[in-house]
């Protein structure tokens, strides 16, 4: 007598997936070992693929069913994002307000009969592994347990690719103009407009678990600024975008995907590429050489590996090349203010290239392990990202912050991190809406 049939959860859908990939066996013996049915073995053979990118894409592991229809899909997709996009800015979430969200993006789809019940709003929470909680400061934002599923899924979503295929992407706003001086007027400052992002650039950084780095995408304000008037942006040491805010948009992450893609497939390599959930991500590209995994939202600052030291040693080596510029052009200006004005974005282009030219694989090689990434279950030393950074760089960043009379250490470690928690993508959602139809 067969087996009767069972409704199985994405993680035991798994365990058979692997168990497929790796011993070869037979229908007949995988329905015998999982206590299944040849049929329902068949089928998940058969679909193993949809099944691995389901289980990569962050979903709850112990959903049983899938939401197929077109109109309750893509509501639950935007209203998905809409809600990572709020936490990515540490905005609190009720239930209400998501069942509010997603009758106006049914509104805007055009979909009339849909209902945002309380029973939607639960099944919605399963489906994307959502719990609400009491907000208690900062440490609210990382879950912890997400963070555990997370790095107990990891080694399967790293089967069957190397270590040099392994990459992160992550992008990080540059006050490349800002100066020790601003350090004590931006202390109290949110940044968040006027004047101050107005000098700033996004850059989206790209590295491999080996320590390969790629070529750095730099956003500015103008497709064509004065101090670029006479040169091939092309010809930049890094890709040259822009829009008004220099924020990253979806076009733009999209664009340079697809030339990753490019780059890979002339390559002859299939690479799997960790992104966080911001917004300006997009989800759905054809690419044939670039397999994208999300981060679980709200555990980047523990997961993502460039969080883990390498933008810091970035920022590090490119506030050096600053403090040597003052340094040296001291006498032929009246005030700091007058140099910052000087300091052009062709410089900035420059130091930013030679900023990440001096960032050490090894170094990005232990942001990846500190974050997790590891082959395997060994334990590894402590390792922090201020234990790469040259001593002697560091002697020389203090002796000039000490000529220029920024004598406290933490003053010199708020001028390195001045433009950590600066946004870098709108935070419109209302203007992406539209995107997901």
């Amino acid at each position: 007598m067969s087996p009767k049939k069972r409704m199985l959860t994405l993680k035991e859908k798994m365990e058979i997936v692997n168990v497929i990939d790796k011993e070869k066996l037979s229908t007949r013996t995988i329905a015998s070992r999982f206590h299944i049915g040849k049929t329902q073995a068949t089928m998940i053979a058969k679909n193993k693929e949809d099944i691995r990118c389901l289980w990569q894409s962050g979903a709850n592991e112990r959903q049983k069913k899938r939401f197929f229809k077109t109109e309750g899909w893509n509501i639950d997709k935007a209203c998905f994002e809409w809600f990572i996009n709020a936490r990515n800015r540490r905005i609190p979430i009720s239930g209400g307000l998501v069942k509010e969200k997603a009758k106006e993006i049914a509104e805007k789809f055009g979909y009339k009969n849909f209902s945002a019940s309380d029973g939607w709003l639960q099944k919605w929470r399963k489906r994307h592994n959502i719990s609400f909680k009491c907000i208690s400061g900062e440490a609210a934002d990382v879950n912890q347990e997400t963070v555990d599923e997370f790095l107990e899924k990891l080694p399967s979503l790293l089967r069957g690719y190397q270590c040099e295929d392994i990459y992160n992407a992550d992008e990080s706003s540059l006050f490349f103009r800002a100066f020790p001086d601003k350090t004590l007027a931006l202390k109290f400052e949110k940044c968040s407009g006027g004047k101050l992002t107005k000098e700033r650039l996004t850059v989206l950084f790209c590295a491999s678990m080996t320590g390969q780095k790629e070529k750095l995408l730099v956003i500015g304000k103008s497709a064509r600024l004065r101090a670029l008037k006479n040169i091939n942006i092309k010809g930049l040491p890094v890709m040259w975008k822009s829009n008004k805010k220099a924020w990253m948009t979806r076009d733009i992450m999209g664009e340079w995907l697809i030339e990753l893609d490019r780059k890979m497939g002339i390559e002859n390599r299939k690479i799997l590429l960790f992104l966080d959930n911001a917004a300006s991500h997009p989800r759905e590209l054809p690419l044939r050489n670039v397999k994208i995994i999300f981060l679980p939202p709200n555990t980047t600052c523990v997961c993502q590996p460039l969080d883990q030291g390498v933008i810091q040693n970035f920022k590090f080596y490119y506030r050096n090349q600053i403090l040597k510029h003052i340094l040296s052009n001291m006498d032929c200006a009246n005030s700091l203010s007058e140099l910052s004005k000087k300091k052009n974005v062709l410089e900035a282009v420059c130091f930013i290239k030679t900023a990440w030219q001096k960032v050490d694989p090894a170094t990005i090689e232990n942001c990846y392990r500190k974050a997790g990434f590891r082959k395997s279950d060994t334990k590894l030393p402590h390792f922090d990202p201020e234990d790469d950074l040259l001593l002697s760089v560091l002697v020389i960043m203090m002796r000039a912050t000490k000529e220029l009379n920024v004598t406290n250490d933490q003053n010199l470690e708020e001028f390195i991190n001045i433009d950590q928690n600066t946004p870098t993508e709108d935070d419109d959602f209302e203007n992406q809406v539209t995107a997901f139809s």
